[in-house]
């Protein structure tokens, strides 16, 4: 299974980081690429994506520092991407994300989030610089 990772330091302490980034309705502000607006839906999130609308939802535990994303057609196919949020020191955070190609993203797809897991990490780290 292919895999990407994409990291940033900003120099931020981890629980303004994590409040950002958590917070799903901040998701079209960095991930500009693949979000290009929030809806609620009978109470569940939905994403405007370019390869169509997606739900969406997000796992998170401050204390571990981990954000799972997970978006897919329907609530009961989402595939996940992983942030981490690190505390290097009380001003300074790392913060990698995390992508696999799964079985059902074709090469070409795979190939188009490769290039936008890096402008999305670009634009977190633009957001708190």
């Amino acid at each position: 299974m292919n895999s990407v990772t994409e990291t940033c330091v900003v120099s931020v302490p981890k629980d303004k980081v994590f409040a950002f980034l958590s917070n799903l309705e901040n998701l079209p502000k960095w991930s500009t690429q693949f979000v290009k607006e929030i809806s609620v839906v009978d109470g569940k999130y939905k994403a405007v994506t370019p390869i169509g609308e997606v739900f969406i939802r997000f796992e998170t535990d401050f204390k571990a520092g981990l954000i799972d994303i997970y978006a897919g057609p329907t609530e009961q196919h989402m595939t996940p991407a992983y942030l981490r949020i690190i505390p290097f020191s009380e001003n300074s955070t790392g913060i990698m994300f995390t992508f696999f190609q799964w079985t059902d993203t074709d090469n070409m797809t795979w190939q188009i989030f490769c290039e936008w897991i890096k402008i999305e990490v670009g634009n977190i780290k633009k957001h708190f610089s």
